[in-house]
């Protein structure tokens, strides 16, 4: 039995086609989320179109005007049930809430846990380690500890609303239990193992948010002892003493000058002196004639010593 022929394809037609397509998505306004400096990806007619939003001042859903074969424009923010079309199209995922992202590289981003790790890691690829959820509101159920539905479109996940099949006990729950001074020795009873996973989480990352400000209080301390030990060190060398320091906060709260008050050796007198962090005086509290920058914290020691002597030379 002789093969049938398949019909050949005519080239023109086909690129014909493909720009009638083309054009007609050229009218369509297409409703579609968008991340900061993210682009517009949409398909029709089997075709997937990618468009850049002009200008990029918005992130969240839209309804979006194509300009051209590139670029769209946006006409207004996205209504409720036009986010929902667009989300029933992607598979659902149940998710645990934890909190917001902080960095706000993407407003809107928060971390969870799949509720079912099993279903998520078979499903999706999904491990049961927190990933981030974009474009949460909470003015639509993002809080913590609430299970929320996400839709699956690829690496990206977005959120879409509260799980309605959740019990709103054990968000409350939790939450309760987070601000809790005592220590919670039982859980409540019902929660899913997701959900005191998610507490252990919080548990686990409120250790390490103590342990990094007990570091930082601890790196302070030792800065504060290795400036005192430089500033009485100065101050010796001139037979001087050190009574107190105080920093000056300078740009982005880095430690410009310091101000020291000090008194020369076997006298009561107090001089207050502004320094930088390298010891050179900027102001010594006493008229130097504008040469205040030619000194350090000792040579200024040295100069009000001999103040008196008619014969030293501190040029």
């Amino acid at each position: 039995m002789p093969r049938e022929k398949k019909p050949r394809v005519d080239p023109r037609a086909l690129i014909a086609r493909i720009h009638q397509q083309s054009q007609e998505a050229l009218r369509r306004e297409i409703i579609a989320p968008v991340l900061p400096q993210g682009r517009i990806r949409t398909r029709i007619a089997g075709l997937v179109y990618e468009f850049e939003l002009v200008p990029k001042d918005f992130v969240g859903w839209g309804r979006f005007r194509p300009r051209n074969e590139r670029e769209v424009e946006l006409i207004e923010e996205a209504q409720p049930w036009e986010r929902g079309g667009y989300l029933e199209l992607l598979p659902a995922l149940r998710v645990v809430l934890l909190w917001p992202d902080n960095t706000m590289r993407v407003p809107g981003t928060w971390w969870a846990i799949p509720f079912n790790s099993s279903d998520a890691h078979q499903r999706f690829g999904i491990s049961a380690e927190p990933i981030p959820i974009l474009l949460c509101d909470p003015g639509n159920g993002a809080e913590r500890f609430e299970r929320a539905i996400a839709r699956v479109d690829g690496k990206q996940l977005w959120f879409e609303g509260p799980d309605l099949r959740s019990d709103p006990r054990h968000a409350e729950w939790l939450r309760d239990a987070t601000t809790r001074e005592d220590t919670v020795e039982r859980l409540l009873s019902g929660l899913a193992a997701s959900e005191r996973q998610a507490f252990l989480i919080w548990q686990v990352r409120q250790l390490e948010k103590t342990l990094a400000e007990e570091r930082r209080a601890s790196g302070f301390a030792s800065d504060n002892i290795a400036l005192e030990a430089r500033l009485r060190y100065a101050l010796a060398k001139a037979d001087a003493r050190l009574h107190s320091f105080s920093e000056l906060p300078g740009y982005a709260g880095a430690p410009s000058h310091l101000v020291v008050e000090w008194s020369m050796r076997e006298q009561d007198y107090r001089y207050r002196s502004t320094i930088d962090t390298q010891l050179n005086v900027v102001s010594s509290g006493i008229c130097l004639s504008d040469r205040d920058s030619d000194f350090d914290l000792t040579s200024l020691v040295d100069v009000m010593i001999n103040a008196d002597d008619p014969y030293y030379d501190w040029e």
